[in-house]
């Protein structure tokens, strides 16, 4: 049964690699350059997701002047005329707009953040951020299939508009390390903190496009150890399987819908031995108890991972009060720094984020 399945998983892939075969594939130098690009034509366009382009679909360059009227048509698995023939000498800017969601509970508001080109807004992610002690609740994102990707840019982080410059430097090393001080009367052994993404920026493939996840807007203090550990490990799992890597005969994750979130105020122990709920700014910008992902295919096919924001473990009762735990996925690996478990989605759901119910 075993070599069965690697048979039809092998079939799937060499089905997936024929297909792409067909395509174009927009080389990794435009990836990683200034250039980004729409798909459609007549004015009806979408940003390009992937970097695989269809047979006889066409892209157009989009820079910050504007959209080239040049079509860039994959014919007979390449791109005519070819790509190199235009780029950007100034890239697109991401920017952000507040917009209505239901999903997102009042009072809380949630900012959309894309590409505008003229009057049209091209979304990227859209989050639920809680304006008055600067918390982000939760992202959401589309994941699309794609073979190659820029390489992560280096951090330039923004405000927008959403908090101010000395509320982002809480942020900072030496703000949250005084700022535990203060609050547990002393230093807290491996308790340094991460601006951890809900939206990562592996979650697109255009340098330009992930550079727009490195936002305030976008980011929940984190353990450090937990954040390059096993919620590395979950933002890598969703790569692969939107990259083909666990297709298997009856599932071709392709498009993936990715909702990302915040439960909770953690609590420390103080030098008195009472526990405190953490913040990095007086009662503003909490520091998470958990987080969790949760990714879900048109199939039906759902997956909840819920990761406690600390180097040990929680309590059984912590965790019952959150998840019913289950089997996660087999190919996620799970061997890194944070406690992670796989919860029951709709349970989860229902008890946690009842507003995301049918949406996430």
């Amino acid at each position: 049964m075993h070599d069965l399945h690697n048979l039809l998983l092998s079939l799937s892939l060499f089905f997936f690699v024929e297909a792409a075969s067909t395509a174009c594939i927009i080389p990794e130098d435009n990836l990683n350059s200034k250039n980004v690009y729409l798909s459609g034509s007549n004015g009806n366009f979408d940003i390009q997701r992937s970097d695989i382009v269809a047979a006889g679909k066409s892209v157009h360059l989009l820079c910050e002047e504007g959209i080239y009227q040049t079509a860039f048509a994959c014919q007979n698995n390449v791109f005519n005329p070819p790509l190199l023939t235009s780029n950007c000498a100034r890239g697109v800017k991401a920017s952000v707009k507040p917009i209505r969601d239901s999903s997102c509970p009042s009072p809380h508001l949630t900012y959309a953040v894309g590409i505008r080109v003229g009057t049209h807004f091209f979304e990227l992610y859209r989050n639920c951020f809680d304006g008055e002690h600067l918390a982000l609740k939760h992202s959401i994102y589309m994941a699309y299939r794609y073979i190659h990707s820029a390489p992560r840019p280096a951090a330039y982080f923004t405000t927008d508009g959403i908090m101010t410059v000395a509320q982002a430097s809480a942020y900072k090393a030496n703000k949250y390390q005084a700022c535990l001080s203060t609050y547990l009367g002393a230093g807290q052994p491996n308790c340094e903190l991460d601006r951890g993404h809900l939206t990562p920026s592996s979650a697109f493939i255009f340098k330009e496009f992930r550079k727009s996840t490195d936002k305030y807007l976008n980011v929940v203090p984190q353990n450090k150890l937990v954040n390059i550990g096993n919620w590395k490990n979950i933002e890598a799992w969703v790569n692969n399987l939107v990259m083909g890597r666990y297709d298997t005969h009856r599932r071709t994750y392709d498009v993936l819908k990715v909702c990302t979130g915040a439960l909770g105020v953690h609590e420390l122990r103080h030098s008195n031995n009472n526990r405190v709920l953490i913040y990095l700014l007086g009662h503003k910008i909490p520091l998470p108890k958990w987080t969790y992902k949760i990714v879900g295919h048109l199939s039906g096919d759902k997956w909840v991972i819920l990761t406690y924001n600390d180097v040990n473990p929680p309590s059984r009762q912590d965790l019952n009060q959150v998840c019913t735990t289950t089997n996660c996925h087999p190919n996620l690996n799970l061997n890194g720094v944070g406690y992670t478990v796989c919860c029951n989605p709709y349970d989860f759901v229902l008890r946690n984020i009842n507003h995301l119910s049918g949406i996430c």
